[in-house]
């Protein structure tokens, strides 16, 4: 006879979903609801993930404020990107079969903070089973827009040096690590708030070369900290404002600032002189629109290079999982943001 609670689970499993959904544009706190959601049978290219765990980041929030550079219909499940487990496949799949560990193959359109999901193939990368799944999780975003910014915008070679700031986020970490695999000196500007001494021992740890604060770059003695490196070929850009400014002054002649985020919301300013006279280029980066003119086989190549990376014991990430169901709690914390440490969500619990 069978078991009828065990086949009320495995029914139940297969059918319903908890999901984050965005009710309308504003405030996280305000518009985001948790829902019971149906999944509709599998069939023909339908394949049925599991997801296990899912990290929220600047963008997600952005996204769901409406400041995002897309947008997502209303009723949407929320977050970018994530890991899950094949768990089902239609008859017309042939890229992946049951317990296939998978990432977004996509942006913004995803649809990760949710136990389980039907997804087309097109959706899915397959993973690797010998990574983290929590690495698995975060790698599509930060690491690889770490990766691109540093591959893109210069020809960057062993000993040359580039200077960042926000070089305490998951981005700015990355590029630290990235960048002493190939060589590259690393100057990391980061703000002088309360935990600036873990950060600079954060930053250092994992292989930056100087670590200073965004007010001691103005002085004298940060010139002559620098004066025995070559100036940076590139500066990379995720605040905007003044700190934007100072990165263009230290830069190198014909020297290349790439501006990829705007936490502090004031407009990137570049003297005329820096433009005409010393040749600084000034280019933006925005991941979504790079994923849309690259292909796939691109995109899968770096994140491979950056697993390679984590297998060398060259990569870590900075990460703190929160369990699903204190969902609200996690997202509080993501957004207190400083200490370089991504939340991800663990999905089945």
């Amino acid at each position: 006879m069978l078991n009828t609670r065990l086949l009320t689970r495995f029914v139940r499993q297969y059918t319903t979903s908890r999901a984050v959904k965005i009710t309308q544009n504003g405030d996280p706190t305000s518009v985001l609801k948790i829902e019971e959601e149906s999944i509709p049978a599998v069939k023909g290219s339908d394949i049925l993930v599991e997801m296990l765990h899912a990290p929220i980041n600047p963008a997600d929030i952005n996204l769901i404020k409406g400041t995002y550079g897309t947008s997502v219909p209303v009723s949407s499940v929320a977050g970018m990107e994530g890991v899950g487990i094949v768990k089902n496949v239609g008859n017309q799949v042939s890229g992946f079969k049951e317990n296939d560990i998978v990432i977004p193959s996509l942006n913004s359109h995803f649809g990760s903070w949710r136990t389980q999901g039907l997804f087309k193939e097109k959706d899915l990368i397959k993973a690797p089973a010998d990574i983290p799944a929590e690495y698995l999780a975060t790698v599509s975003i930060n690491p690889t827009t770490a990766y691109i910014l540093l591959k893109d915008f210069v020809n960057l070679q062993e000993g040359d040096v580039i200077i960042q700031n926000a070089a305490n986020s998951m981005v700015g970490l990355s590029v630290v690590q990235i960048a002493k695999s190939r060589g590259i000196k690393t100057i990391n500007v980061i703000r002088n708030g309360p935990d600036f001494e873990d950060n600079v021992n954060r930053i250092k740890k994992l292989g930056g070369d100087i670590v200073v604060s965004d007010k001691y770059i103005r002085t004298p003695a940060f010139q002559r900290l620098i004066a025995d490196l070559p100036r940076p070929k590139l500066a990379l850009n995720a605040v905007g404002g003044a700190s934007a400014t100072e990165l263009v002054r230290i830069l190198g002649d014909n020297g290349t600032i790439v501006t990829y985020g705007g936490m502090s919301r004031e407009p990137v300013v570049i003297p005329t002189s820096h433009l005409v006279f010393r040749n600084i280029k000034s280019q933006g980066f925005w991941l979504n629109r790079w994923i849309s003119e690259n292909s796939l086989a691109d995109r899968t190549k770096i994140i491979n290079n950056i697993f390679d990376l984590y297998r060398k014991q060259n990569f870590k990430l900075m990460i703190e999982k929160h369990k699903f169901s204190d969902f609200e709690a996690a997202l509080e914390k993501s957004q207190q943001g400083g200490n370089g440490r991504k939340i991800v969500l663990d999905l089945q619990l």
